[in-house]
């Protein structure tokens, strides 16, 4: 009877051993996939980029839309990208819209060349009627000039200016930046990132899961790192910047707390710019509260400029913290003929001031598309570090 009655124990205690390590391996097993959403929620949902939400991003759309127009227009006339400029990017904002108002300078060889390219424009650009209106079109000794609106607004200015007019505007071999924000969440696309063989700025989200890995390997490869700090949007908290984001309510001992713990999360940091913060750096006195820390650890400032009302890059400029601003955001819209328009738009703009600032995201597409440029950025341009444009 005591042997049966051991027999019995054991195999309880066994079934119960059992029992417990499939218990514990569903556990692991159910962390991994919800992990893995995680990551492929973070990794590829553009909703955790400010700029998708309002207004604003129906006109944006159909900017996009006229953009697609203008640039098919240019390459059915095989108008060379040398001969393209970026001449004029101007932030505006009315009513309830905000967008980048844009002037393209194209050389063109003589006035026939121009008036059958602004045919083309303007027989392209009635398929957006009637919600795109085009104006100009005059005939001039120097140029011609079309005036593009969409919501009642004036979005576009394009110029063919017949080349015997045209000065080169910018002599020397143009710098490109490139920073690609929201690292951290996938070691897959900063690896990728960082074996394209540009020196790409890497900005860390400061409570992503392999914010200080990735950092630290970035750092070591001699890969620039900055802070990605997170900031009140407008319409918070339905548009949520995530965790340690810095919010108008805070006084200026949390703000300086939150900073401070940011920065020591990621390893190897030169300059900081902020994720989101549409809201949060209209506001003056919380941008100095934010900058006197930067400025403190001697660091630069970017202003992503998420917010035609930005004070960010006034007001280092005005503290002397070597600042700048963003050019162009290069992956707002994911569709692969998007984001070459922008890298096209980043290159123009380039090409006629002698610099330009691109901010893109941890995407597959971008990854494509900065590869697949490569070889131009290399040869026809100078990719530097964010740092090196910061004035």
């Amino acid at each position: 009877m005591i042997r049966k009655k051991k027999r019995k124990q054991r195999k309880i205690t066994l079934k119960g051993f059992f029992t417990g390590i499939l218990f514990i391996g569903c556990i692991i097993a159910a962390g991994a996939v919800i992990n893995h959403l995680k990551h492929s929620s973070l990794r590829t949902d553009p909703s955790n980029f400010e700029e998708n939400y309002g207004r604003s991003s129906e006109l944006n759309r159909q900017i996009g839309r006229i953009d697609h127009v203008l640039y098919e227009a240019l390459y059915k006339e095989k108008v060379q990208a040398k001969n393209i400029y970026f001449s004029e990017v101007t932030p505006l904002k009315a009513r309830d819209f905000e967008w980048d108002f844009t002037e393209i300078t194209v050389k063109i060889p003589d006035p026939d060349a121009a008036s059958r390219l602004g045919n083309i424009i303007g027989s392209d650009l009635q398929e957006l009627k009637p919600d795109v209106s085009v104006t100009g079109g005059e005939i001039t000794d120097r140029d011609i000039v079309y005036n593009i609106s969409t919501f009642r607004l004036h979005t576009h200015r394009i110029r063919l200016v017949y080349k015997k007019n045209q000065d080169e505007s910018f002599r020397d071999l143009p710098k490109i930046a490139i920073v690609i924000d929201d690292i951290g969440n996938d070691k897959n696309i900063a690896s990728s990132l960082i074996n394209i063989g540009l020196p790409i700025t890497l900005s860390v989200l400061p409570s992503s899961f392999y914010g200080e890995e990735i950092a630290e390997k970035a750092s070591s490869r001699g890969f620039e790192v900055m802070l990605h700090l997170p900031m009140e949007p407008k319409n918070y908290p339905n548009v949520n910047p995530g965790p340690d984001a810095l919010l108008v309510k805070m006084n200026e001992r949390e703000i300086k707390t939150i900073i401070t713990r940011d920065l020591k999360k990621i390893p190897g940091v030169s300059g900081v710019n902020n994720h989101m913060g549409s809201y949060f750096t209209e506001k003056e006195d919380k941008m100095t509260y934010v900058l006197r820390e930067i400025k403190k650890k001697g660091l630069f400032y970017l202003d992503s400029r998420t917010t035609s009302s930005s004070v960010g890059f006034r007001l280092a400029g005005e503290m002397g913290i070597p600042s700048a601003q963003k050019s162009v955001f290069l992956d707002n819209d994911l569709s692969l003929k998007a984001v070459k328009y922008q890298m096209e738009r980043l290159i123009g703009i380039a090409r006629y001031s002698g610099e330009a600032i691109g901010i893109g995201h941890p995407h597959g597409v971008t990854v494509e598309v900065l590869r697949d440029y490569a070889d131009l950025l290399k040869t026809e341009f100078k990719v530097v570090p964010v740092s090196d444009l910061v004035k």
